[in-house]
Protein backbone atom coordinates (compact mmCIF):
# COMPACT_ATOMS: atom_id res chain seq x y z
CA UNK A 1 0.00 0.00 0.00
CA UNK A 2 1.18 3.35 -0.68
CA UNK A 3 1.59 6.74 0.93
CA UNK A 4 -2.03 7.83 -0.15
CA UNK A 5 -3.46 5.45 1.12
CA UNK A 6 -2.23 5.20 4.68
CA UNK A 7 -3.07 9.18 4.50
CA UNK A 8 -6.67 8.20 3.36
CA UNK A 9 -6.37 6.05 7.10
CA UNK A 10 -5.02 8.73 9.07
CA UNK A 11 -7.65 10.91 7.29
CA UNK A 12 -10.54 8.81 8.12
CA UNK A 13 -9.39 8.51 11.83
CA UNK A 14 -9.88 12.38 12.09
CA UNK A 15 -13.44 11.90 10.61
CA UNK A 16 -12.45 12.92 7.34
CA UNK A 17 -15.87 12.34 5.24
CA UNK A 18 -14.31 13.00 2.09
CA UNK A 19 -11.79 10.16 3.03
CA UNK A 20 -14.46 8.20 3.52
CA UNK A 21 -16.05 8.42 0.77
CA UNK A 22 -12.65 8.02 -1.47
CA UNK A 23 -12.53 4.80 0.91
CA UNK A 24 -15.66 3.74 -0.36
CA UNK A 25 -14.47 4.82 -4.35
CA UNK A 26 -11.41 2.92 -4.08
CA UNK A 27 -12.86 -0.38 -2.43
CA UNK A 28 -16.43 -0.46 -3.36
CA UNK A 29 -16.18 -3.22 -6.01
CA UNK A 30 -14.02 -5.53 -4.52
CA UNK A 31 -16.29 -5.60 -0.86
CA UNK A 32 -19.20 -5.95 -3.44
CA UNK A 33 -17.64 -8.57 -5.16
CA UNK A 34 -16.23 -10.48 -2.79
CA UNK A 35 -19.96 -10.81 -0.29
CA UNK A 36 -21.36 -11.71 -4.43
CA UNK A 37 -18.95 -14.45 -4.13
CA UNK A 38 -19.93 -15.46 -0.66
CA UNK A 39 -23.41 -16.30 -2.35
CA UNK A 40 -25.49 -12.88 -1.73
CA UNK A 41 -27.53 -11.48 -3.61
CA UNK A 42 -27.43 -8.05 -5.24
CA UNK A 43 -29.66 -5.95 -2.99
CA UNK A 44 -28.27 -8.17 0.02
CA UNK A 45 -24.91 -7.57 -1.20
CA UNK A 46 -25.52 -3.93 -1.26
CA UNK A 47 -26.74 -3.93 1.90
CA UNK A 48 -23.89 -5.36 3.31
CA UNK A 49 -21.19 -3.17 1.77
CA UNK A 50 -23.04 -0.03 2.85
CA UNK A 51 -22.69 -1.78 6.52
CA UNK A 52 -18.91 -2.96 6.16
CA UNK A 53 -18.37 0.37 5.56
CA UNK A 54 -20.48 1.95 8.36
CA UNK A 55 -18.89 -0.17 10.82
CA UNK A 56 -15.38 0.33 9.27
CA UNK A 57 -15.90 3.71 10.03
CA UNK A 58 -17.09 3.81 13.09
CA UNK A 59 -14.48 1.03 14.06
CA UNK A 60 -11.44 2.70 12.11
CA UNK A 61 -9.52 3.13 15.28
CA UNK A 62 -9.52 -0.65 15.28
CA UNK A 63 -7.34 -0.84 12.55
CA UNK A 64 -4.05 -1.62 13.83
CA UNK A 65 -2.13 -1.88 10.31
CA UNK A 66 -2.89 0.61 7.53
CA UNK A 67 -1.06 -1.46 5.48
CA UNK A 68 -3.94 -4.02 5.85
CA UNK A 69 -6.86 -2.01 4.93
CA UNK A 70 -8.13 -3.91 2.31
CA UNK A 71 -8.13 -7.21 4.03
CA UNK A 72 -9.43 -5.65 7.46
CA UNK A 73 -12.69 -4.45 4.89
CA UNK A 74 -13.10 -8.26 3.55
CA UNK A 75 -12.97 -9.18 7.23
CA UNK A 76 -15.71 -6.97 8.19
CA UNK A 77 -17.68 -7.88 5.13
CA UNK A 78 -17.05 -11.54 5.69
CA UNK A 79 -18.54 -11.03 9.21
CA UNK A 80 -21.44 -9.28 8.46
CA UNK A 81 -22.12 -11.72 5.66
CA UNK A 82 -21.89 -14.86 8.21
CA UNK A 83 -23.64 -12.67 10.79
CA UNK A 84 -26.73 -11.91 8.78
CA UNK A 85 -26.62 -15.57 7.61
CA UNK A 86 -27.02 -16.32 11.29
CA UNK A 87 -29.44 -13.92 12.06
CA UNK A 88 -31.71 -15.00 9.05
CA UNK A 89 -31.21 -19.07 8.74
CA UNK A 90 -34.04 -20.26 7.54
CA UNK A 91 -33.92 -18.12 4.08
CA UNK A 92 -30.49 -17.46 3.74
CA UNK A 93 -28.32 -17.93 0.60
CA UNK A 94 -25.61 -20.08 0.75
CA UNK A 95 -22.29 -20.58 -0.93
CA UNK A 96 -22.48 -24.14 -2.87
CA UNK A 97 -24.18 -22.28 -5.80
CA UNK A 98 -21.90 -19.35 -6.46
CA UNK A 99 -24.21 -16.75 -8.74
CA UNK A 100 -23.01 -15.26 -11.89
CA UNK A 101 -21.64 -12.03 -10.23
CA UNK A 102 -23.12 -8.63 -11.46
CA UNK A 103 -21.18 -5.57 -10.83
CA UNK A 104 -22.59 -2.16 -9.89
CA UNK A 105 -19.64 -0.99 -11.83
CA UNK A 106 -19.25 -2.69 -15.03
CA UNK A 107 -15.45 -2.20 -15.97
CA UNK A 108 -12.38 -3.87 -17.50
CA UNK A 109 -12.91 -6.82 -15.33
CA UNK A 110 -16.36 -7.41 -16.46
CA UNK A 111 -15.63 -7.64 -19.84
CA UNK A 112 -13.53 -10.82 -19.08
CA UNK A 113 -16.48 -12.43 -17.03
CA UNK A 114 -17.98 -12.19 -20.12
CA UNK A 115 -15.96 -14.71 -21.72
CA UNK A 116 -17.62 -18.64 -21.50
CA UNK A 117 -14.37 -20.11 -20.00
CA UNK A 118 -14.27 -17.64 -17.36
CA UNK A 119 -18.36 -18.07 -16.65
CA UNK A 120 -17.20 -22.00 -16.19
CA UNK A 121 -14.53 -21.61 -14.10
CA UNK A 122 -17.18 -19.71 -11.97
CA UNK A 123 -19.90 -21.93 -11.87
CA UNK A 124 -17.18 -24.68 -11.06
CA UNK A 125 -15.92 -22.38 -8.19
CA UNK A 126 -19.49 -22.30 -7.31
CA UNK A 127 -19.30 -26.24 -6.54
CA UNK A 128 -16.48 -26.42 -4.39
CA UNK A 129 -17.03 -26.85 -0.51
CA UNK A 130 -17.52 -23.04 1.21
CA UNK A 131 -14.07 -23.11 3.01
CA UNK A 132 -12.78 -23.82 -1.05
CA UNK A 133 -14.80 -20.89 -2.81
CA UNK A 134 -13.67 -18.35 0.42
CA UNK A 135 -10.22 -19.03 -0.22
CA UNK A 136 -10.48 -18.54 -3.99
CA UNK A 137 -12.57 -16.00 -3.75
CA UNK A 138 -10.42 -13.94 -1.46
CA UNK A 139 -6.62 -15.35 -3.27
CA UNK A 140 -7.30 -14.87 -6.90
CA UNK A 141 -10.92 -12.65 -7.27
CA UNK A 142 -9.86 -10.31 -4.68
CA UNK A 143 -5.64 -10.74 -4.81
CA UNK A 144 -5.04 -11.26 -1.88
CA UNK A 145 -2.07 -13.23 -0.39
CA UNK A 146 -2.06 -16.12 1.98
CA UNK A 147 -1.39 -14.15 4.88
CA UNK A 148 -3.92 -12.02 3.74
CA UNK A 149 -6.36 -14.21 3.23
CA UNK A 150 -5.64 -16.25 6.12
CA UNK A 151 -5.88 -13.20 8.44
CA UNK A 152 -9.69 -12.58 6.84
CA UNK A 153 -10.86 -15.93 7.19
CA UNK A 154 -9.02 -16.24 11.12
CA UNK A 155 -6.51 -19.13 9.74
CA UNK A 156 -2.59 -20.08 8.84
CA UNK A 157 -1.36 -18.91 5.92
CA UNK A 158 -0.44 -22.73 5.41
CA UNK A 159 -3.74 -23.55 5.48
CA UNK A 160 -4.86 -21.28 3.13
CA UNK A 161 -2.21 -22.87 0.95
CA UNK A 162 -3.43 -26.00 1.41
CA UNK A 163 -7.02 -25.04 0.45
CA UNK A 164 -5.91 -23.02 -2.97
CA UNK A 165 -4.02 -26.26 -3.64
CA UNK A 166 -6.77 -28.89 -3.03
CA UNK A 167 -9.26 -26.33 -5.06
CA UNK A 168 -6.95 -25.97 -8.06
CA UNK A 169 -6.63 -29.66 -8.13
CA UNK A 170 -11.65 -30.06 -7.73
CA UNK A 171 -11.56 -27.27 -10.13
CA UNK A 172 -8.89 -28.86 -12.95
CA UNK A 173 -11.27 -32.11 -12.82
CA UNK A 174 -14.64 -30.03 -12.93
CA UNK A 175 -13.31 -27.85 -15.86
CA UNK A 176 -11.86 -30.97 -17.87
CA UNK A 177 -15.62 -32.66 -16.76
CA UNK A 178 -17.37 -29.91 -18.46
CA UNK A 179 -15.46 -29.38 -21.41
CA UNK A 180 -15.85 -33.42 -21.94
CA UNK A 181 -19.69 -32.93 -21.30
CA UNK A 182 -19.55 -30.42 -24.01
CA UNK A 183 -17.47 -32.26 -26.87
CA UNK A 184 -20.33 -35.07 -25.94
CA UNK A 185 -22.83 -32.48 -26.35
CA UNK A 186 -21.69 -30.95 -29.87
CA UNK A 187 -20.90 -34.98 -30.84
CA UNK A 188 -24.62 -35.64 -29.99
CA UNK A 189 -26.20 -32.62 -31.73
CA UNK A 190 -23.62 -32.76 -35.23
CA UNK A 191 -25.17 -36.89 -35.09
CA UNK A 192 -28.36 -35.88 -34.85
CA UNK A 193 -28.17 -32.98 -37.68
CA UNK A 194 -29.63 -34.67 -41.50
CA UNK A 195 -26.93 -35.23 -43.86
Amino acid sequence: MGLSERNLVRRLRKGDRDACRELIRLHHHGVYGYLRRLGAQPSRAEDLTQETYAKAWRRIETLRDAASLRSWLLTIARNEFFQRLRVQRPDAEGCEDLPEIEDPDPGVESEMIDSERDRELRRAVGRLEPALQEAVALHYFQDLSYRETGSVLGIPAGTVKSRIHRALGELRALLEQTEADHERQRAEEAAARPS
